[in-house]
């Protein structure tokens, strides 16, 4: 797979995860994060890879997120960080200015599935 279509997947995964509703197929959702996933919200708190699962699955499944300036950088084979900032436009949170998000994506060796590894968000303010 090249660049711009590693590019390409990493963006479908990052905007599947906001937007698809996973009630229905919690195991795809399972199948998403690494196992040793982790992340760091706005406020600095390190949250487990449960609680974001669990996040995902309860989350409102009409809501969507504008996503700009997405780009994906290759740090090593099999290894991408994607950077993007996002804003919630459903509902539309009259204050927010969205977030700038930075996520790791690994490749996973026995299936090369693309798995996300941490994800941090800074608020724009």
């Amino acid at each position: 797979m090249d660049i711009l279509n590693i590019s390409e997947h990493i963006r479908i995964l990052e905007e599947l995860l906001l937007h698809q509703d996973f009630s229905s197929s919690p195991e795809s959702l399972e199948a998403m994060l690494s196992e040793d996933f982790r992340e760091v919200t706005p406020n600095g708190t390190e949250v487990k890879r449960e609680a974001v699962l669990q996040w995902l699955l309860n989350k409102n499944s009409s809501s969507r997120w504008q996503f700009a300036d997405f780009e994906v950088h290759i740090l090593a084979p099999g290894l991408a960080q994607a950077t993007y900032h996002a804003r919630q436009i459903n509902p539309e949170k009259d204050s927010s200015r969205g977030a700038i998000h930075s996520s790791l994506w690994r490749q996973n060796e026995s299936d090369k599935r693309w798995q996300l590894l941490f994800h941090q968000s800074t608020r724009v303010s």
